[in-house]
Formats: structure tokens, sequence, C-alpha cells
């Protein structure tokens, strides 16, 4: 199937979602003028329906201004599974063919199990996953586009505790000495659940492998590994697929009794095959 052969369901997202890209920040979206704008796509959920919510006016407003619009996946070489770069794919080319805007794919050339071998997950080593395998190649990028440039998440204060230190407004400044964008969380007051988030991206064909993924895995798989999965999450893993040889690799990487212990519901080796 082709990224042309679906075609944007009668009820627009525009329809659906009248009244999202609020007035006030419209206006300061507007008035910033932005020359580019990056999606910040994990074929997840919750970037997925802030796509859903803002393409139209972005579409639009790069119609008006002539903006630059991409949409960037970034591929954590050795933990994202392929079918999360087959979902985020196709979502990009559908994107791509209906509403022009750019898929980028970006990549470490690091490898996950490795730095897992020299790093750890403990945390006083800091995010070295994020660091290194979404933040530096996403910099690499952006350094390249005519500026101001406007990224567009799907994260929101109800996510972590984490996430409502870092996410204090819906537009936000963000300024340091290596960088200086604005970051735009859509997501910011919506108050759904993750079934309704999911159940919003269900009524549009496009999003459909990334509902697949949910359905089958209870997740996008942008990270096959995580520390910070529950284990219900894991146990979903480990009952589609061999998570046993997740669980060897692991085993072999981490010197932590105490992850490996975190990391044990990847050990299951009774999976849907053995029942086919």
């Amino acid at each position: 199937m082709n990224a042309t052969d679906l075609h944007p369901l009668p009820a627009s997202s525009k329809r659906e979602w009248g009244g999202v890209v609020g007035g006030g920040v419209a206006e300061r979206i507007r008035a910033l003028r932005p020359r580019s704008i990056v999606y910040l796509f994990s074929a997840g959920k919750d970037s997925s329906l802030a796509l859903l919510m803002t393409r139209d006016f972005v579409k639009q407003l790069a119609e008006e201004t002539r903006c630059r619009v991409y949409v960037v996946y970034i591929y954590v070489t050795g933990n994202t599974h392929p079918l999360n770069n087959a979902a985020a794919h196709c979502v990009m080319q559908w994107h791509k063919a209906h509403y022009g805007f750019e898929p980028v794919y970006l990549a470490s050339e690091k490898n996950f199990l490795e730095y897992v071998a020299r790093y750890g997950f403990e945390k006083p080593r800091g995010r070295w996953c994020y660091t290194e395998f979404k933040y530096k190649p996403l910099v690499r990028f952006e350094r390249r586009l005519p500026k101001p440039v406007l990224e567009v998440d799907g994260m929101s204060p109800s996510d972590s505790t984490a996430r409502a230190r870092a996410v204090s407004a819906e537009l936000e400044e963000i300024r340091s000495e290596q960088r200086h964008y604005w970051s735009w969380h859509p997501l910011f007051s919506l108050r759904m659940s993750g079934r309704e988030r999911l159940e919003t991206l269900r009524r549009h064909p496009e999003f459909a492998p990334v509902v697949r993924l949910y359905d089958v895995y209870g997740d996008s798989l942008n990270c096959a590994v995580c520390p910070y999965k529950s284990r219900a999450k894991l146990t979903s893993l480990a009952t589609a697929e061999p998570g046993d040889v997740y669980a060897a690799a692991l085993e072999l990487s981490l010197r932590s009794q105490r992850w490996r212990e975190r990391l044990a519901a990847l050990k299951q080796t009774t999976t849907i095959l053995d029942y086919a």
C-alpha cells in the first residue's frame, strides 16, 4: 500500500480538533514567523496525536510564510524495533504525500547495547540514552536549518514528574549556549487518557500502523528495551516475540544485578509462536 492510497477522512483534523490550536498560541506562532518547523516524531501515540492536532494549522502557516516543515524520526541504533521504524515510515510518507511535510531520518553511529555495557542504567550517570542517541543527532540536524526553529512534540506535564518540571507552558522559548529554538507542546492542556488518545488515532487510518503496535505490544517500541518501562510492557514484548534474546544481550552488558532483576520479565520463553 502506498502513502497515497490512504485519504484524509471526511472529518478532517481541522474539524475534529477545532479550537485546539488556541487563538493565543496561534497568534504567537504567527508572530514568531518560524522559517523551520520540526515535528519530533517517534511513532508513539503522543507524538502522533500532536501531529494530528496541529497539521492543518501548520500546513496553512507553511503556505502563508513559505517555511519548511520536517517530520523528524530518530532511530535509536540497536534498540528501536524495526516495526516502529516501519510504522514511522508509513505515517511520515503519508504526510509527505498529503501535507508536503518532509520526512527526515536521523540515527547515531553508536550502538545502544555497547553504551549499556559501558555506562549501565544508573540514573547518576545521566540519561545517556537520550543525550547520545536522540539529542546529539537532532542538534546536528537543526544547526543547518534557517532560524527561527519551532519544534513540535507530544510532551505534556501529566506524562511524569520529570516532564512536569521540564514543560511549563504550551509554547516555550528555549535558549542555551548551544541552541535557541521555540518548543510547542500541543498536548499541554489536553485531558485525555492514553486509551482515549489511542482511540482518537484509530479513527484516522493513516495512523493505523502506530495503533497496531499498541494493540499487540502495548507500546510503540521506539525503544524496545528501556529500564523505565513497566513490567507489563516488558512482558508484552516477551510474549509476542523471543524476549530471552533481549535478556541474553543484557546479561552480557549489564553489571548491575538490580537492573538485571528489573528486566527479568524479558526472560519469558513461552511466546504466542508456541501456540501457532
